[in-house]
């Protein structure tokens, strides 16, 4: 193999190593489910609220919740205790996430931040299918 040959085939898998290798698209093992994955839907936690307050999925997503401002006391809790976040949002940016399967397939879930939603009614929802029902009043 000339040189010219070697420096082209080390560059490109230099390229490919650097990409994540080829076809498999997706994000590295440090990040599973980059910015713009259509399989994660994000809901940012503001002050008190969640945007948006109510998302509509279909089985197998993901919804992420993000710390988008600085108070560690939110919570992402569903009603009846599908999940729980607990105080996972130590820092701006911290997150909690759930995949919603095939078996919450026409199930909403109801949740609310355990330390703001009677105080300042910090509600929100997950449908997962548009067949699901929609959420209870203020979620």
């Amino acid at each position: 193999m000339s040189r010219r040959a070697l420096v082209i085939a080390l560059t490109a898998g230099a390229i490919l190593a650097a990409c994540g290798g080829g076809g498999g698209g997706g994000g590295g093992p440090t990040d599973p489910n980059p910015p713009g994955d259509p399989a994660v839907v994000t809901v940012q936690l503001d002050e008190f609220s969640y945007d948006p307050q109510s998302v509509t999925i279909d089985p197998g997503q993901t919804v992420r919740w993000v710390l988008g401002g600085s108070d560690p006391t939110h919570t992402v809790t569903e009603i009846d205790g599908a999940f729980d976040s607990g105080f996972a949002f130590a820092t701006p940016g911290a997150a909690f996430q759930r995949t919603f399967t095939e078996a919450d397939r026409n199930k909403t879930f109801n949740y609310a931040c355990a330390t703001h939603s009677d105080c300042c009614d910090m509600k929100g929802s997950v449908r997962v299918g548009d067949s699901a029902p929609p959420p209870n009043p203020g979620y």
